[in-house]
């Protein structure tokens, strides 16, 4: 993905915290990008950057698939480690799937950056960065409110309103969010409400105290799965549902505190937070209607200090270090049902997990074109389950890990960076899926190296990198409620390669182009059958243009025309560990443009489209992973196209009271 002001240079080389300044693949979103870009959900939000595979399931608010680096896109983002202003997203023991990641209640007008690595090389990231780690920070404030209404394909109507004000004294950030849709598919109903309310108080001693209380709501029925080659065949309906009963509902209550002083390169900056949810998913994965129901009470935080030194007045160095806490408290129950109500009970579990985590990460610079930087972080997981169906299987057990981390970049020229990296990153077991089986399970651990380069030029940056994974026992799940597999050794080997092209400039008016491609070979070590690691396409690609044109482009009066397109293509995935059973290769495309007048009216209209084949972004085998038949073989079908249009007004608050 490009950014539209052109790209920085000698970012690897810096001594500083940031994302941007690893030695490893790394992209920065700003809220302007983020602006440009056709977001009909939040999984948008990552389909146009290099190396991102994004599954929409069709299953009404339940979180998509996210993957990074050769990982499945069937687990719903649980390879990918998400942190919210400091506050981890992927929910451990989730009955869905092992590290669940869920950003519905994520307001895309509500960001201010993202930050995005690839690979297990940061030391905060912590649990589930296997793949790599994303770092959301919500604004803080901004001069205005809006207030918007859009509406569009399949009965969608979404209304937005925001509040803000900067200023010396208190700096409010409101956002109040309804939505609702009727589905492509029967049985594809949804709404939600969301209410975000973020005040910052600056202090007198140039730190300051951001408070965050959200509030959110959803409730929504599931169309569920159909076989793929009947599907195909016509022979049933794409819009069809499994079950008309299936579906669920989720509340989410979150409170978070973020302090922070001092400047980025000597920064300390603590975090507070808790959170209360109740979630509920009732669906037919073949056999018969199943349910999951999850309360999670979670609590933790987080203190960080950043020192930036001249070490023996000769080498500039940099110290990041910090500790984590989480603690979360579940209640679990599972088991078959009949229009969401259980019949009987296959789970019943009372689990208690904390997570004690330290990190420490060193940069020195020996010369002013290389960077040399290790870290590394250490986990204590402590878990305490009570199984109310069978008392003996209710472990107590404290594993741990230790994940080194270390890279180099130097800038042997201004237009030329080059970087290396080894980290290994991990993920913790869970407690509801695995550790009752198997209470001596470990930590899931990769291993993994890259390397590569950066051409930065006034208009032009080219980014390629390689990288390789290995993992000691591969774990899958077809779907939530079916059975973990462990598929043995696994090694993954990969390219990525993302162009930027400032096109053209003329004072604040921009076009932008940018292009990527990636490509992974994910397989089994076991033997001659078991070759594939499943859902993992081969190969990715996109692309696109953004655009931000004023005078005299627009017709209408002083304003500007802003916007987005790109053209998405994901490769064919093998569906069994044999790959006799793939996906079809297919293509996305989608684009955003909108008018912005002087007067603080926006107009807006965006589209999605899938011209060819529109059953394989979200497939998946519900039979043996080996030895399948092509009716183990599930979609849920994509809608041809989708249309959004809305108005948003934008008005100057003034500033706070000091």
């Amino acid at each position: 993905m490009s950014t539209i002001a052109g790209p920085a240079t000698g970012l690897r080389t810096a001594l500083s915290p940031s994302v941007a300044a690893l030695p490893a693949s790394t992209t920065v979103l700003g809220a302007a990008e983020i602006a440009r870009l056709p977001v009909q959900s939040y999984g948008d939000l990552f389909r146009p950057i290099a190396g991102f595979d994004v599954s929409n399931y069709g299953q009404g608010g339940v979180g998509y698939g996210i993957a990074l680096r050769g990982f499945s896109d069937a687990e719903h983002g649980r390879d990918v480690a998400v942190f919210v202003d400091g506050v981890p997203i992927n929910e451990v023991s989730s009955i869905h799937t092992p590290n669940y990641v869920d950003l519905n209640p994520l307001i895309p007008e509500t960001i201010r950056s993202i930050g995005i690595v690839r690979g297990p090389f940061s030391v905060e990231a912590g649990d589930a960065g296997l793949g790599g780690a994303i770092f959301i920070e919500t604004k803080r404030a901004e001069p205005l409110s809006t207030v918007g209404v859009s509406g569009g394909s399949f009965e969608t109507l979404r209304g937005l309103a925001t509040f803000s004000q900067v200023g010396p004294g208190l700096q409010p950030f409101l956002a109040y969010e309804g939505y609702g849709q009727g589905g492509y598919r029967q049985n594809g109903d949804l709404g939600r409400y969301n209410a975000f309310n973020k005040v910052t108080i600056p202090l007198d001693t140039g730190s300051s105290l951001s408070v965050r209380v959200q509030m959110y709501g959803t409730s929504f029925g599931q169309p569920g799965y159909l076989e793929r080659d009947l599907v195909r065949a016509g022979l049933v309906s794409p819009r069809a549902a499994t079950n008309v009963t299936d579906g669920g509902g989720k509340t989410l209550q979150t409170v978070v505190a973020n302090y922070l002083s001092g400047p980025p390169e000597d920064e300390l900056s603590a975090l507070l937070y808790a959170s209360h949810d109740q979630t509920s998913r009732f669906s037919d994965f073949g056999g018969g209607q199943r349910g999951q129901v999850q309360e999670r009470a979670t609590v933790g935080g987080r203190l960080r200090r950043v020192w930036t030194t001249n070490l023996f007045d000769v080498l500039p160095t940099q110290v990041l270090a910090g500790a984590d806490w989480r603690s979360d408290a579940l209640d679990v129950i599972t088991g078959p049902s009949v229009a969401r109500g259980f019949t009987g009970r296959s789970l019943d579990l009372d689990i208690l997990q904390h997570d004690l985590g330290a990190y420490a990460q060193v940069q020195v610079k020996p010369t002013p074109w290389l960077k040399l930087t290790g870290g590394a972080r250490a986990d204590q997981f402590l878990y305490d389950v009570r199984n109310a169906l069978d008392p003996a299987l209710s472990p107590a057990v404290s594993p741990h890990i230790v994940s080194p981390k270390g890279g180099a970049a130097l800038t042997p020229f201004d237009w030329l960076e080059l970087f290396a990296n080894y980290g290994q990153g991990f993920r913790s077991p869970s407690a509801s899926s695995e550790l009752v089986g198997n209470p001596r399970l470990t930590p899931f651990s990769v291993e993994s190296t890259e390397g590569g380069g950066r051409l930065i030029f006034d208009r032009v940056s080219l980014l390629g990198t390689v990288f390789f994974t290995d993992i000691s026992n591969e774990v899958f799940q077809a779907a939530p409620g079916l059975p973990v597999q462990n598929l043995g050794r696994s090694r993954r080997d990969g390219f990525e390669i993302e162009g930027k092209l400032l096109a053209w400039r003329d004072g604040l008016d921009r076009v932008s182009l940018f292009a990527s491609t990636s490509a992974v070979s994910a397989r089994l070590l076991n033997g001659a059958t078991s070759i594939f690691v499943p859902n993992v396409p081969a190969s990715l690609a996109t692309v696109g243009a953004e655009f931000d044109l004023g005078e005299p482009v627009t017709p209408f009066g002083p304003g500007r025309v802003t916007g987005a397109a790109y053209l998405s293509y994901i490769g064919a995935k093998p569906l069994t560990e044999d790959g006799l059973l793939r996906s079809r290769p297919y293509t996305r495309v989608s684009g955003r443009l909108a008018y912005v007048h002087a007067s603080g009216w926006t107009t807006y209209g965006q589209a999605t489209w899938y011209p060819g084949d529109r059953t394989s972004e979200s497939i998946f085998n519900f039979g043996p992973t080996l030895a399948a038949a092509a009716s183990d073989i599930f979609t849920s079908p994509q809608p041809r196209l989708t249309l959004l249009a809305g108005v948003t007004y934008g008005f100057a608050t003034g500033a706070s009271a000091p």
